[in-house]
């Protein structure tokens, strides 16, 4: 498993991409007179906040974007940074998509019991986001694309 930086590269995508999600998100939270109600008016404890929670909820989308993201740059054979982050960019507005999808299907299901907190925990964590703040999506997925791509990279040419 890392042999090929497997391991480095989804926890990378884990935490890097946790990280710029919450600093997008409290910057949406300063820009906004709505606000995105992330926490605390105290920065720190908001962005420590934002971030463990973040870290928790967003854990399989963001092992799922790394994964979608590595099969479809090999199968393409882009070794360039730029494509790597035109395709994040691009795979994160259907896995939005999908988060929106898939919360309104839990919502008319009317999930219950152990499937609704499995549902929680996969998709519905970032529900706000996606339904509300999806081009927010955007610069964190070209953000997160950018640092696979070098870890992809330093992997590779070994």
């Amino acid at each position: 498993m890392t042999r090929r930086g497997s391991l480095v590269y989804y926890l990378t995508s884990w935490i890097c991409g946790g990280f710029f999600l919450t600093v997008a998100m409290f910057l949406q939270e300063r820009a906004s007179p709505t606000g995105m109600g992330i926490g605390p008016s105290a920065a720190g404890a908001a962005i420590i906040t934002t971030y463990f929670l973040v870290l928790i909820f967003c854990a399989f989308l963001s092992l799922v974007f790394a994964f979608l993201l590595r099969r479809l740059m090999v199968l393409f054979q882009a070794e360039s940074m730029w494509q790597w982050i035109l395709a994040g960019t691009i795979l994160a507005l259907p896995m939005a998509w999908a988060v929106r999808w898939a919360s309104r299907v839990t919502d008319t299901i009317g999930l219950q019991g152990a499937g609704h907190q499995i549902a929680i925990f996969l998709f519905l964590g970032v529900r706000g986001i996606a339904e509300h703040h999806v081009l927010l999506a955007l610069p964190v997925a070209a953000l997160t694309s950018a640092v696979l791509f070098l870890i992809h990279r330093a992997f590779e040419q070994q």
